[in-house]
């Protein structure tokens, strides 16, 4: 997939009474400092790491922004002011004091999107340094990784042309928005409007931006945009699990032997009762393992916690135990980076394949329709035994190799973008090159007993998130 390069839109002036003129340029270098000072008037810039996110939801993730569609973006690292442009500073720059009310130490408003770019090209003469409008992505990005800078005094130009949001279904890196366009992003943390280059408005303002030089790497778009699994070589063949501890919270990786196994719906594991087989499961074909280790339960809420300092929305942290939902593809990938950190380990999320291994049983297999049993009620939580409703991990009876859980309680994202099977016969299979979507696998508390079979696999939106989306770790 061609990964989109970097490119900030930097206007130049506005060169008729009536359009606003710009261009895309390439910024000539990183030469950034963190504290400045014009004239009498200081400013700090806030480093931003390189990373993704969920752009087009609220700082908190509950709600959306309004005008915005909720979609996954990776950005390089940047440097941002930690407030937006004062009064003050507009003025020992400028000379004017065009501001609605009058006060330095506040935000300068009443200056158009023109009127910022002379500000920029004013500012990098008296600083020697290069300076631009964020782009939207990035001033989104910055109001949610920096809760405390202040976003919501004024709304704030960007540098990107509006345009109405889409759908995206793929990751977008370092996104700036259309080539060209009058009519300029204005941001807040709750909506995006468009508004003239010319226009100056009360309570409208803006801060600055800088290159970082922090440039995403392959262990970030490598996994978020690739389709190579970064994987730890494994010996199962000293079967006892490894136990982790982090943030006081600890869980169990189990060993998992490799093999060969019929993937896809088998008659041998087929359910006592009737049922519609979805065409997604056939043909079964063989597919070769090497060996893996897999997490002994769902990642809880207490684990999630732990490694991220916040739930996702709809989770309960007095339920620490239960197992944690409402996180999309990509919000796996972000705990696992972190994750991954604080344990010098390679955390990612299991294949599809490895994850219906494991789900049946492995070498250990005695082929039940579900995750440890041909009975549904003692091995899962499903539509008819937990009332819509997530429950502690562990709690019903383990399969043979000792896993929980993998029918039923929440859908597990898995590491694939959905493929079609055919007969022919895998090794490490890790899904299709190119896509949106991910694959769920082993159902959860509001399914049917259907979706809970081992070969059932559901396809979503990467960027997806509900309830009964979570996940469990593979090394």
């Amino acid at each position: 997939m061609n990964r989109i390069a970097i490119a900030f839109v930097l206007a130049a002036a506005c060169l008729g009474a009536y359009s606003c003129k710009t261009r895309t340029v390439e910024p000539k270098g990183v030469d950034y400092e963190l504290n400045y000072k014009v004239g009498d008037v200081s400013f700090e810039m806030l480093e931003m790491p390189s990373g993704n996110f969920t752009m087009g939801l609220s700082p908190d993730n509950r709600s959306l922004v309004k005008g915005a569609v909720a979609h996954e973006v990776a950005l390089d690292g940047f440097v941002i002011s930690a407030k937006p442009v004062s009064q003050a500073l507009w003025t020992e720059v400028m000379g004017d004091k065009p501001s609605s009310v009058k006060n330095p130490d506040a935000p300068v408003d009443m200056v158009s999107w023109n009127d910022v770019q002379k500000f920029i090209k004013k500012l990098g003469k008296v600083t020697g340094k290069e300076f631009f409008l964020p782009t939207e992505a990035q001033w989104e990005y910055a109001c949610n990784q920096v809760a405390k800078l202040g976003f919501v005094t004024v709304s704030e130009w960007c540098s990107d042309p509006f345009a109405e949001d889409s759908d995206p279904m793929t990751l977008a890196v370092n996104p700036s928005g259309p080539a060209t366009g009058d009519v300029k992003v204005v941001r807040n943390p709750s909506a995006r409007v468009g508004v003239d280059c010319h226009t100056k408005k009360a309570s409208v303002g803006f801060r600055l931006a800088q290159l970082s030089g922090d440039k995403l790497d392959e262990q970030i778009l490598g996994v978020l945009d690739g389709q190579a699994v970064d994987r730890e070589i494994v010996d199962a063949s000293v079967p006892s699990p490894e136990v982790f501890t982090v943030g006081g919270v600890t869980f169990k990786m189990v060993k998992i032997k490799g093999g060969t196994f019929n993937m896809g719906f088998t008659p041998e594991s087929s359910p006592a009762w009737a049922f519609s087989l979805p065409d997604n499961e056939s043909p079964a074909h063989k597919v070769t393992l090497d060996d893996f280790e897999l997490g002994e339960t769902e990642v809880t809420v207490g684990l999630w916690d732990a490694v991220m300092g916040s739930v996702p929305y709809l989770n309960d942290i007095d339920n620490p135990d239960f197992p944690v939902g409402n996180v999309s593809w990509y919000n796996c990938q972000t705990f696992i980076r972190k994750l991954n950190a604080l344990t010098g380990r390679k955390f990612r999320l299991p294949t599809e394949a490895e994850w219906e291994y494991a789900a049946r049983g492995g070498s250990a297999s005695r082929n039940y329709a579900f995750s440890g049993s041909n009975n549904p009620w003692s091995c899962m939580w499903f539509l008819d035994n937990a009332g819509m409703k997530p429950r502690k991990v562990g709690a019903l009876k383990a399969n043979e190799l000792g896993l929980k859980d993998m029918s039923g309680n929440v859908w597990e994202w898995v590491f694939d973008r959905p493929d079609t099977y055919t007969e022919e016969a895998k090794d490490n299979p890790s899904g299709a090159g190119s896509g949106g979507n991910r694959v769920l696998r082993g159902g959860s508390n509001s399914s049917k007993w259907e979706a809970c079979r081992v070969s059932n696999r559901s396809f979503m939106p990467a960027k997806n998130v509900k309830g009964t989306f979570g996940f469990r770790l593979a090394l």
